[in-house]
């Protein structure tokens, strides 16, 4: 795309840049429109959609930001790689008859002449190179080129290498790219690497399920985890003991943060890697686009809405707790509002906020960062995870001396939040008048909204789970059979189901006195408190998630 004066002129308007910042970048891209936009967006002082909506101004032409956009398999595959590669364009999705794509130039003419006579009708939108780099790279990750790529190792040359050389060689590196490639592609949140007797097994969690992804030969295994050990700065020699490290992969348009744990099994080392962030159909980090229910939302908003108090999240790991707590941290920030994060490790780069990843080998552990930071004049301050004693008693003082706190917990449920915090040591006279509230919330599976379908339950069904009244009507429920657009699962994606306890004057009192459960539990549902089951049996009557989905997660007192 060539760089003009009218388009650089639409920049300098547009994004509120200095025309000395405007220049020098013009004088290091020339007259390349694309090259020009990428040091705009490297520069960090101007965001990718506005850079990519003044691209397509200037064109006519609707920018689509790949990196946010949820792809249809079945109409990805509707060319191949290499004419994909050629033509520069993917497709994305289709809507009634016509396939909607992305391409770097929208006007080239005889790729639309082939690309609409091979697909029929066609919508083109706007992409930057780097986006459809990647979006290439990844939606065109499939098994066959997984196998492609493990047929180029020669295992006779790797029986003679050191771990090390094993690690480094380039099939390998390749390969171990590949898996995770594969794993961003269909949206894992974990990757599992597991040796058996005879094969080596690679395992993906999607929506929360483990799913058997590949098998390969158990002979490239230790090659394969050397080359993880190498990629997190870990000890390549040692194979007797667990060890757990970091590591970053990048793209041109991203890096994927990614925790990594070897572990020693009978059939030799087991890697698990959690992918933290998401390549494309990223999070959304907006309270009011979670999908949370107004009898949990409102009150919830309430909570957030007080300038100091302590705000948990609980649930088990992998559940959205973070995400939740970014959503409402977005709902707080302004700018004569200071936020602060400690976190292991930060979970989403926001640059309005002050974020510090904890560190206990450099002496930055939760206490420790959490002192320093009271020391900063913050308003708000998330902290990552409530381990121990220690950084309760930090947190709870802070939201006692004027900050607002959000944090996690592990616990059932919002009710036993409470307890946790007694059992890890903290006086009911520092949590009481320190919680303002207490969200618990799960992941169920999201219904494909392509092939579901209703259906009426069995009255047996509902009594046993839900107590519903003999003889009451039943209602109609949802179901799926599974399509091309969800891979046949019958589900896409994941939705949140909670619950929330309200902290007024008299829940605190009832906290202080250290009343009986059955008291809490009582005043609790009195101020508005719902078991999550029942959050989840709403969601399953909007058609949002199965029955099935709402039992296996929640439990039922």
């Amino acid at each position: 795309m060539f760089l003009d004066e009218a388009l650089i002129e639409s920049f300098v308007q547009r994004s509120g840049l200095s025309p000395e910042i405007i220049g020098r970048a013009k004088q290091v891209a020339g007259q390349d429109a694309f090259a020009f936009a990428a040091i705009l967006i490297k520069s960090g002082k101007v965001s990718r959609d506005l850079v990519g909506m003044v691209l397509g101004d200037s064109i006519h032409k609707a920018y689509m930001n790949l990196e946010k956009t949820l792809f249809q398999t079945d109409v990805v595959n509707l060319i191949s790689k290499s004419m994909a590669q050629r033509l520069n364009v993917i497709p994305i999705y289709k809507l009634g008859g016509h396939v909607t794509l992305a391409m770097t130039d929208p006007e080239d003419l005889d790729a639309l002449v082939e690309l609409s006579d091979l697909l029929g009708g066609i919508d083109v939108l706007l992409t930057l190179p780097d986006e459809l780099e990647v979006a290439i790279s990844v939606h065109y990750q499939n098994d066959e080129e997984i196998d492609a790529l493990f047929r180029t190792i020669d295992l006779d040359i790797l029986q003679k290498m050191s771990e090390e050389r094993k690690g480094d060689q380039q099939a390998v590196v390749k390969l171990a790219d590949a898996i995770i490639l594969l794993a961003l592609k269909e949206c894992a949140s974990d990757i599992h690497l597991e040796p058996k007797a005879d094969a080596y097994v690679v395992r993906f969690r999607v929506d929360g399920v483990l799913l058997n992804r590949l098998e390969l030969n158990k002979d490239v295994s230790r090659a394969l985890v050397s080359r993880y050990k190498i990629m997190s700065e870990l000890d390549i020699s040692e194979r007797r003991k667990p060890q757990d490290g970091r590591t970053k992969f990048s793209t041109s348009i991203k890096q994927i943060d990614i925790r990594v744990s070897i572990f020693p099994s009978i059939h030799g080392e087991t890697v698990v890697m959690r992918l933290l962030g998401a390549l494309f159909g990223g999070v959304e980090l907006d309270l009011d686009k979670q999908d949370i229910s107004p009898h949990v939302l409102e009150p919830l908003k309430g909570a957030l809405a007080r300038p100091n108090g302590l705000i948990l999240v609980t649930g088990p790991t992998g559940s959205g707790k973070s995400t939740t707590l970014y959503g409402a941290l977005n709902l707080i920030e302004r700018p004569e509002v200071k936020i602060m994060t400690i976190e292991d490790p930060v979970e989403y780069e926001v640059p309005q906020f002050t974020q510090c990843q904890v560190d206990p080998k450099a002496g930055r552990s939760f206490p420790v960062v959490m002192r320093a930071a009271l020391r900063q004049d913050p308003d708000v301050i998330l902290v990552g995870e409530i381990r121990d004693e220690e950084t309760a008693g930090i947190a709870s003082e802070a939201a006692l001396t004027g900050h607002l706190v959000l944090s996690t917990l592990h616990a059932n449920n919002a009710l036993q939040g409470v307890t946790r915090l007694l059992d890890m040591g903290i006086e009911p006279y520092v949590i009481g008048p320190s919680l303002a509230g207490i969200l618990a919330q799960r992941l169920v599976r999201r219904l494909c909204d392509k092939c579901r379908y209703r259906y009426q339950p069995e009255e047996r069904e509902l009594q046993t789970h839900f107590h519903w009244p003999q003889g009451m009507p039943l209602p109609e429920l949802f179901k799926a059979d599974g399509c091309a657009s969800c891979g046949g699962s019958g589900f896409r994606g994941r939705v949140g189901i909670h619950e929330f306890m309200r902290v007024n004057q008299a829940m605190r009192n009832l906290i202080i006195e250290q009343a009986d459960f059955a008291e809490v539990v009582q005043l609790a549902v009195k101020n508005g408190y719902q078991e999550m089951r029942y959050d989840g049996f709403g969601k399953a009557l909007q058609g949002l998630t199965t029955l099935d989905e709402v039992i296996r997660v929640t439990a039922m007192d």
